[in-house]
This record gives C-alpha cells, structure tokens and sequence, in this order.
C-alpha cells in the first residue's frame, strides 16, 4: 500500500586549500546549531542537523553566523585545531509586551510582500535531503541537487501561487532505501515540498502574539493559537517570527502544529493521518532588493494503523533545503518531474561529486544506515542509485 503525508572542490588541485571541520554548538545549552552559514568571500556552506560542517576555502578568513546568535569572525589558521565551536545567542530584551494596537505584525509584513520578496521568476541553486523513518529506523534517504526556476516565492491575495510555480534541473542525486513488504510509505513532489516550505502564514484571528526586541534590528514574536480554540479543536499550534524592525520582512519563521486527534485516511488495509508538522524557515536578503529562502527544514510525522492486527507504526520525514547562487541567470533547464515522488525519480548516482561537496553533511546515523543498506549481507531489500 501506498502513503502519502498530505499537508567545490575541483579534481585536480594545483593551489594551496585550507580546510576545517568542526561541530557547532549553542555555548550555553550546548545543543547543536544547524543552518550556521560558515563563509567567506569566495566560498560557502551550512551546519546540519549534528552541527557539522566542512569548510574549504583558498582564503584564510572564516565568518559564522545564525540568526539569533553573535556572529563570528575568524581565520582557518586560529580554528584548525578546534573540533567544537561555540555560538553565543543573542540576549533577548525583557521589555516583552502583549501586542493589543489594531495594525500587527501580520498587517504590516502582508502590506510589504511585495516590496521584499520577488514575485517574478528568478533561479537558484538548492540542495535537498529528504529522510523517512519508521519508528525512529531509517527506511529512505535521499539528497538531490540542481537548480529551479521560481515563478514567484510567497503568495498573497492579489498574487496567489501559480498553479506550475517551479521548473527543476536535476544535476546531482543519491538515495538509498529499503523496500517493506506489504506498504510503500511515499515521499512527496518537488511541488508539494517547496509549497510547504514557505506555508508560514499564520491568521491573526485564531493566534495571541508576543514580541520581544532581539538587537536594535531585529524583533522575535512568539506566536500561539489563542486557548478558546485550542480547547474547543484539541490543535495545538505554535510559531515564532524573527521580523527585520526596518522593513518589517520576515527573516525567520517557525510553525508547529500538533493534531493529536485528525481524522484516519483509509488505504486498505490500513488507515492513516499526520498528526504532527513542523516549517521552520531562514531567509536573506540577496543582491536585488528582494529576500530568498534560504534554508528551510519540515518535519512530518504520520500514524499508520493495520485495521486487522490494531499495530500502529509511527513514520517521520524530514525536507532539509538550502540554497545558494540565488538571483543568478542559470538557464535553468527543466528535466525533472514537479509533480512525481522525488524518489522515484531517476538520475545517475556521481560518487566524484558527492564525496567533494560539502553541503549538508551526513550525519552518523545516515552514515550508519547507508553502510547497512550496502552491506553485502544486507537483509533487507534495498532500492539505492549508490555504487
């Protein structure tokens, strides 16, 4: 049965490189920093989940930064031997007040959509990592890299999102699975998975908000479902905006939502229904005056019942995306389905690129689960382009 969840390095270096690798960490709760943008002038790339990083550069300097946090800045020479870095956040200001005043938050940021994100098309380059797990076990994981061509970023009333928004080159994919008997647990489409990374809208009717200044530029509003509905709905919903205080865009947002009772979705012998999703969404100014998505993460998590044996399967996945070269004139050219399951979609597995790029690092535990999946006494029956 079939589910558904609805909702640079060259080859041949003649020049000198420096490179580190290290582990980013909150100083304080001493949790990982994940989508730490680790850069300099001339190269890039971004902490995962664990907080890893492997930065390779020509030039000595070294800048960290994440929203929320004291930015740093230093060199490969005065880092080389840490294997830990530590961030520091920001002190957030106690002057914290209930927003009462007719014009929020939510007003001033829809009246200025226009003026801070694009809504003509313009390309970029992305990284995608799409994980499913049952009951905490990897079934599939997959990273896929190429550019797209957005017709526009964000929807509003006047500008709802177009029906075929975006056009997808693949140029890079990995992925390795493991088939169950019996269910085919699916992952989503390009078209379904970039929709939802930018779903951060929240309706000012149904949520209380809280602000609270970050630094002279930044403000975070806590955002919660106001308790009458959450009482009455059994949803409990929550989020966050990071809000630049000058042109009142939205740098970061969160949404979480818990529905701990939705109803079942029926697939034969088995019903199902997601009762847990999670954006969480970085973005930045580019060149033009216009903001891009940055890096986004969605977490979903699906309740799956055998109508027979009564067993219940827990299933988790996770979109991680990040971008770069955005605004650039790509001549982005469209060989990918929008609209198929993304691993189902096929191109050839590139052990040259994949074992020099440094976007998304894997973590061990998907270092553990591709190891097994190739494994010559593997068990289990695998699906994988890996070699």
């Amino acid at each position: 049965m079939r589910f558904l969840f609805f909702l640079l390095l060259c080859t041949q270096i003649t020049y000198s490189q420096n490179q580190l690798q290290a582990v980013l960490l909150d100083s304080t709760t001493k949790a990982p920093i994940e989508f730490a943008d680790v850069y300099n002038h001339y190269n890039y790339t971004t902490s995962n989940a664990d907080g890893s990083f492997m930065f390779t550069s020509e030039s000595d300097s070294v800048f960290i930064k994440r929203l929320g946090y004291k930015p740093l800045r230093s060199t490969f020479n005065e880092l080389q031997n840490k294997k830990i870095i530590f961030l520091t956040e920001e002190t957030i200001a106690l002057d914290e007040v209930v927003l009462t005043s007719e014009k929020s938050i939510f007003d001033y940021i829809k009246d200025s959509l226009i003026s801070n994100y694009p809504f003509s098309p313009y390309e970029e380059r992305f990284t995608l990592r799409a994980l499913l797990k049952k009951n905490d076990t990897i079934l599939k994981l997959e990273d896929l890299s190429g550019k797209v061509k957005r017709q526009q970023l964000l929807a509003s009333k006047s500008n709802p999102m177009p029906k075929r928004n975006y056009e997808i080159e693949l140029l890079n994919m990995r992925k390795a699975g493991i088939k169950e008997d019996g269910i085919d647990f699916m992952l989503n489409d390009f078209h379904e998975i970039f929709q939802w990374f930018v779903s951060i809208a929240f309706d000012k009717e149904y949520f209380d908000m809280h602000s609270s200044n970050i630094n002279d530029s930044l403000v975070k509003y806590e955002i919660k479902i106001k308790d009458s509905i959450a009482q009455h709905s059994s949803i409990s919903s929550i989020g966050s905006y990071i809000v630049n205080s000058e042109d009142k865009a939205i740098m970061e947002a969160m949404r979480e939502m818990k529905i701990p009772n939705a109803e079942f979705e029926k697939s034969g012998p088995y019903r199902y229904r997601t009762i847990y999703f999670r954006i969480h969404s970085f973005f930045e100014k580019g060149k033009k005056p216009y903001y891009y998505l940055k890096n986004s993460k969605l977490n979903l998590t699906a309740e799956v019942i055998n109508n027979k044996t009564q067993h219940k399967d827990i299933y988790d996945c996770t979109y991680i995306l990040t971008t770069h070269d955005n605004f650039k004139e790509l001549n982005t050219q469209k060989n990918a389905s929008v609209k198929k399951d993304i691993f189902r979609l096929k191109y050839p597995y590139n052990p040259d690129f994949w074992e020099k790029q440094n976007q998304l690092l894997l973590t061990n535990e998907m270092l553990d689960f591709l190891s097994t999946v190739n494994a010559k006494d593997n068990e289990y029956r695998a699906i994988s382009n890996l070699k």
